[in-house]
């Protein structure tokens, strides 16, 4: 079985979100993708965190691809939210199947700085979305050899898969900001979800 493995803060999911997994899904063939919500994130500092309850809600109404699951693993450990011991995890529980990290390129440029990153390139293969441009794909292939050491030809190397993605990106972090300044996050963010975060008072919802 090959398993796709999906975190971050989802704070909150957005279509960017959706449309990144779902186009990894079909590339490349999954049969199931673990959706995971961080509780601690490692990797940036995030002072407007809405709660566990709040954003698992909002990742089920985000994937609803029967092959997507939503996970609590990394909500349920009581340490931080390294990948790591999330990919061991799912290594003793799925010991003959294949594991794909899913991580977007901004995530990659980073992935040296990650806790035990070589052992994280030994348990699975990291599968990085890219804006399909010449330029963007380049980078990713460099950033590899020189910070990775590995090869990539194309858009593979040992463990490691570049999927160009032509769909809009925008992170959590601009969907926050475009509701601090009152902007619509119509097309960018499920009409449920904006209900949710309007009903729930989240991110500044109400307070105005």
């Amino acid at each position: 079985m090959k398993i796709g493995i999906f975190g971050g803060t989802f704070n909150p999911p957005h279509k960017g979100h959706a449309r990144m997994v779902e186009k990894m899904t079909e590339e490349l063939e999954l049969d199931k993708v673990l959706i995971i919500p961080n509780k601690i994130p490692t990797h940036k500092r995030c002072d407007d965190l809405a709660d566990n309850k709040d954003r698992i809600a909002m990742c089920k109404m985000a994937f609803k691809n029967p092959k997507f699951e939503i996970s609590t693993m990394e909500m349920d450990r009581e340490s931080d939210s390294y990948t790591i011991y999330t990919v061991k995890d799912l290594r003793k529980k799925y010991p003959n199947d294949d594991l794909y990290l899913i991580i977007g390129s901004d995530m990659f440029y980073i992935f040296h700085k990650w806790y035990k990153h070589k052992e994280l390139l030994e348990e699975c293969t990291v599968c990085v979305a890219s804006r399909n441009t010449d330029d963007n794909i380049q980078g990713l292939r460099q950033y590899a050899f020189e910070n990775l050491g590995v090869y990539i030809n194309g858009l593979d190397g040992k463990n490691i898969h570049i999927s160009p993605l032509d769909a809009y990106i925008v992170s959590s972090g601009e969907i926050r900001e475009r509701i601090d300044e009152g902007k619509s996050l119509y097309g960018i963010v499920e009409p449920e979800i904006i209900e949710y975060m309007e009903s729930h008072k989240l991110y500044g919802y109400g307070k105005k």
